[in-house]
């Protein structure tokens, strides 16, 4: 699969906690309780919390978790306290060459990346600093009609949505789905920020590079949004992930995650923004799934939205 560039933290600074710790909990099944120092209150331990080595952990009757450390996984389970230095020192980084490496890295630095409004600046940034969601001569003027990047790279067959922010004027978007020689496919003139086209209904070809943009009174236009259409691509994604010994032992929500990072690895970004607002939808309290959601749209360039979505 083709690898990107990934630099980013799931890491939740919790109330109480002086300094961010390096173990994150993954899952949580019952009840599992954190203690920061010794005679300090327990802290209830969810998907996202940061733990300091220095803590202690326990589970309360059949309870367990799942944690994170350097890529590699630690199951808790009992009642007995035990100490975080221990349960890590046992953990042993898994390969960064292999997916199961790559996607627990991905998780890991993602925490921090998307903890605050300020390092998800800095992180969209990065991205940003030549392409804007990965779209050459993404236009920065500031009237001008901004393309959500989701709808790009490969999409499904079948039902898409094109979004857009709204933009100054008065007459209705012009929406145009285009060929790159400039053969129209369709146009639509809408007062929404979206239109919904059944792909499948335009006779589109498979493999083919299209382009679409929104324009509004003549004056402002939006950049062209490139993309491809391939029925299968998703369902090859999720056969190809289904084959990792890690995927086949965890739990619904990890394959889910495994497989959105997998999708936008693939370019697959509709497919993998659906995978996340479906698990978000499910769970919309889990920090960990908004961390990761987050820092997904910001690598769309869809700042604002991505803010929206940081736990407070």
């Amino acid at each position: 699969m083709r690898t990107i560039t990934i630099a980013i933290c799931l890491l939740f600074c919790h109330v109480g906690l002086a300094a961010q710790g390096d173990v994150i909990v993954l899952r949580v099944s019952g009840q599992a309780f954190y203690y920061p120092q010794y005679g300090s209150k327990p802290i209830s331990m969810y998907p996202g919390l940061a733990l300091e080595k220095t803590g202690k952990v326990h589970c309360k009757g059949q309870g367990s978790a799942k944690l994170l450390y350097k890529g590699t996984t630690i199951l808790v389970s009992g009642t007995k306290l035990r100490d975080v230095q221990e349960l890590v020192k046992a953990a042993v980084s898994g390969s960064q060459m292999s997916f199961t490496g790559r996607f627990f890295n991905f998780v890991t630095e993602s925490v921090k990346e998307g903890e605050s409004q300020e390092k998800l600046k800095k992180h969209h940034g990065r991205y940003m600093s030549k392409t804007s969601g990965g779209i050459e001569g993404f236009a920065k003027d500031s009237l001008a009609i901004v393309p959500l990047a989701i709808a790009t790279g490969t999409l499904p067959a079948g039902t898409v949505i094109f979004k857009w922010r709204s933009a100054p004027g008065e007459g209705p978007y012009n929406f145009r789905l285009l060929k790159p020689e400039g053969r129209q496919v369709a146009q639509l003139f809408v007062r929404d920020t979206f239109v919904t086209l059944d792909l499948d209904e335009l006779a589109m070809d498979i493999f083919v590079k299209y382009e679409w943009s929104v324009t509004r009174d003549d004056s402002l236009k939006s950049v062209s949004m490139p993309f491809k259409i391939c029925p299968e691509k998703a369902k090859e994604v999720q056969s190809e992930i289904s084959k990792d010994p890690y995927f086949q032992s965890a739990d619904p929500e990890e394959q889910q995650l495994m497989l959105a990072i997998s999708l936008e690895e693939e370019e697959c970004f509709y497919s993998a923004n659906n995978t996340y607002a479906h698990l978000l939808a499910t769970d919309p309290d889990n920090v960990l799934l908004r961390r990761m959601y987050t820092t997904f749209l910001a690598r769309r360039d869809m700042l604002p939205e991505a803010n929206a979505l940081i736990p407070r």
